[in-house]
């Protein structure tokens, strides 16, 4: 996966679909798929402030809407919805770069409450 760009709360990066992404259908295997969700939704709760640690995974859930073959390069946009004392909210949308297609889209939770503590009490660099 390669980062487009990042600021605080936000994320766009993208990735081509391989053959060792593949399931038996030859499109885009749902693992991938949530994998991508997993580690965006991370990334993107993480960049509002947490230096060590992204916190641990409550909820993710994810929507397939359309399939993606090898070679299509997907595009991802996170969004970090809600970042509060104990927990952090992301939705994240992958789309086809080249038609916009939505392939997929999830929302990602994370309690962050004692990552958080830990980033505070934390010297800064």
């Amino acid at each position: 996966m390669k980062i487009i760009s990042a600021s605080s709360g936000m994320l766009k990066s993208e990735i081509t679909v391989q053959s060792n992404h593949l399931n038996h259908m030859k499109t885009a295997h749902g693992g991938i798929l949530m994998t991508l969700i997993d580690v965006c939704g991370s990334f993107v709760i993480a960049s509002e402030g947490l230096n060590y640690s992204s916190g641990v995974s409550t909820s993710i859930n994810i929507s397939f809407t359309n399939p993606a073959k090898e070679g299509d390069v997907l595009f991802i946009e996170a969004e970090c919805v809600k970042f509060g004392k104990a927990m952090g909210f992301a939705n994240i949308k992958i789309y086809n770069k080249d038609n916009r297609k939505l392939i997929a889209q999830g929302q990602h939770v994370k309690y962050i409450a004692i990552t958080l503590k830990q980033s505070e009490s934390k010297a800064k660099f």
